[in-house]
């Protein structure tokens, strides 16, 4: 079972930091790619695969599935294979649905999904580096997710 556990530490005090958890949120390295029947089958008509797209990922409770921001997946080359309605703080809205496959390197993690939903995370950043995913709770209904906000780290365990 890959088990994650960030510490956000004040390198001058050398204690835990509990504003820059607040402030970043749960977030993890994450790269975005095709989802392997797609690599298949480029890779058995000799085209071309795309490099994954590098980024941060943040743990979402809120969102009831995973997103991945719209302009990545397009950038990959792929396809929407559908529309769902979604639920967000500015109202119900209709985003496509993508097949995707992110993996998360500091948990040597792979999951393909038959579908995520794309939305725009543009201009959204940690730390400097692009925000592209949101990990929805049908991710975390199969992990362990603590949160410790007063002791500035989070656990995801899968």
């Amino acid at each position: 079972m890959p088990i994650h556990n960030q510490h956000y530490i004040d390198p001058r005090q050398g204690r835990h930091n509990p504003a820059a958890l607040s402030g970043a949120g749960a977030v993890l390295q994450v790269e975005v790619n095709l989802p392997q029947p797609l690599i298949n089958l480029l890779s058995s008509q000799n085209k071309p695969i795309p490099a994954p797209s590098p980024g941060f990922a943040l743990i979402d409770t809120g969102a009831s599935r995973t997103c991945i921001d719209s302009t990545v997946l397009s950038n990959l080359g792929i396809s929407p294979i559908g529309v769902v309605t979604m639920g967000t703080a500015g109202g119900q809205t209709q985003c496509p649905l993508y097949p995707a496959r992110l993996n998360f390197p500091v948990i040597n993690l792979l999951i393909d999904f038959g579908s995520v939903a794309g939305v725009n995370l543009q201009g959204q950043t940690i730390s400097g580096n692009p925000l592209v995913a949101l990990i929805g709770r049908d991710v975390l209904s199969r992990c362990l997710f603590i949160y410790s906000g007063t002791g500035g780290f989070f656990t995801l365990a899968l």
